[in-house]
């Protein structure tokens, strides 16, 4: 099936689209072009697909060299793509659930992240690609504000700060919300992200990180105290880490809660 066939079934889909599952077909052939090409796929790599749906990503996908796994929650839709795809030998889809799902063994991950579960997903992938390279996602523009906020912003909160101790993100492309159906109530922002090689197990930080934004107009003196539950631990932490007793959340830098993470007297805490 060539492109525009394709596409004009993708738009004949609007009335299978499932509200509850977040789900808006991207319709704009060249929009879902430019974001496969970001994820930059070399022969044999592992894929994986995030949230299929009518397959705008994985029509371009089923074009690369890569071996291309896609999962998604709707069965209709997995059944669907089964028999549209069934000519493509380096594609495999099937019904997964991305909140309970095994990313480690992924080259590249791509995926049209529904907006109600966006920041789960990222987290999950963040905390559990140990293998993986490169991830391109488009996600509702105000989610995209929480990535990239940096210290002292509204924004700024523990996903920002996952995202800058895990690797690079830059965004490539705005794209408006005419180019799905339905439409969303919102335009959409893909970006790339470059994963660090040596990132480690980062699990530990942003279980801290999240316990510290508790109660984010607290001090992180405050927060700090709440969790070695000792005013006078709490106050010599943050004084060896050159911390000012009286910053919030914040206020603190990504690096600045990765050393706390691996301070001895806070491990054994959280």
């Amino acid at each position: 099936m060539n492109e525009k066939e394709y596409f004009e079934g993708v738009r004949s889909y609007t009335l299978l689209a499932k509200k509850e599952v977040g789900q808006n077909f991207l319709i704009n052939p060249s929009t879902a072009k430019a974001i496969v090409d970001a994820l930059a796929v070399q022969e044999g790599e592992s894929v994986l697909e995030i949230g299929f749906g009518a397959g705008s990503l994985t029509y371009f996908l089923s074009k690369t060299k890569g071996k291309v796994e896609g999962i998604d929650i709707d069965e209709a839709m997995v059944a669907k793509l089964q028999k549209d795809f069934s000519y493509s030998d380096n594609l495999t889809l099937h019904q997964g659930n991305a909140m309970r799902f095994d990313y480690s063994s992924y080259d590249k991950i791509v995926g049209n992240l529904p907006y109600y579960i966006t920041s789960g997903i990222l987290e999950n992938v963040l905390l559990g690609a140990s293998k993986a390279k490169r991830a391109v996602f488009m996600i509702q523009k105000e989610a995209s504000d929480r990535i990239f906020a940096k210290p002292g912003n509204k924004d700024y909160g523990p996903l920002s700060i996952l995202f800058s101790l895990s690797g690079k993100a830059k965004r490539i492309l705005f794209v408006p919300r005419s180019d799905f159906s339905p439409p969303p109530h919102i335009d959409s922002v893909v970006f790339a992200f470059d994963f660090n090689e040596n990132r480690g197990d980062l699990k530990k930080a942003y279980i801290l990180v999240g316990k510290l934004f508790l109660n984010r107009r607290k001090t992180i003196f405050n927060n700090l105290k709440n969790i070695v539950k000792e005013g006078e631990i709490a106050k010599n932490i943050l004084e060896l880490h050159g911390i000012s007793l009286n910053q919030r959340p914040e206020e603190l830098t990504p690096e600045q809660y990765l050393a706390l993470s691996q301070d001895e007297l806070i491990l054994g805490r959280i």
